[in-house]
């Protein structure tokens, strides 16, 4: 599942930002919290449910935004720019990954999503299971796609 998602956010990016990412070493748990301000993220099921969680500083997704709308590199774009376009990325990555993941006839759901904007905050899922971090460079900018795969509520 992490190749397959580390290879839907390779090809979201290439196609739709117009650039390759340097890809980092994958990181099991929460041991890496990384410096954020713009978080999108998808909740999917079928056979395993879970998470897509995308990371990016406020310099990060405006780089992304920028792209994604063809403005000028010089271009400031506009938070609910930002937001969108955060959404946009989280949600091409999440449906690739959903369709690559239901080839064998699995039925796949995946959520609208949904894009926290603010300072370095960390997603937390109130549930128990497994977390991978994927660390990506894209130019001068560090950004993260998180798999959680959920196995259950926790109970207070």
């Amino acid at each position: 599942m992490i190749e397959t998602l580390r290879a839907c956010t390779r090809d979201v990016f290439g196609t739709m930002v117009g650039t390759s990412l340097a890809e980092g070493t994958p990181i099991d748990g929460d041991a890496l919290r990384p410096q954020s301000n713009v978080v999108g993220q998808i909740g999917f099921g079928g056979s395993r449910s879970g998470l897509v969680v995308f990371y990016a500083t406020f310099a990060g997704a405006g780089s992304i935004t920028r792209a994604l709308l063809g403005m000028d590199a010089d271009a400031d774009p506009s938070k609910p720019e930002v937001a969108d376009a955060i959404g946009e990325i989280t949600n091409m990555i999440a449906g690739s990954f959903r369709t690559r993941m239901a080839t064998d006839g699995d039925a796949w759901a995946i959520s609208i999503p949904t894009v926290t904007m603010g300072s370095d905050f960390y997603m937390t899922p109130l549930t128990d299971g497994r977390r991978t971090m994927l660390p990506f460079r894209m130019g001068e900018h560090e950004i993260f796609v998180e798999l959680v795969i959920t196995t259950r509520v926790r109970r207070a």
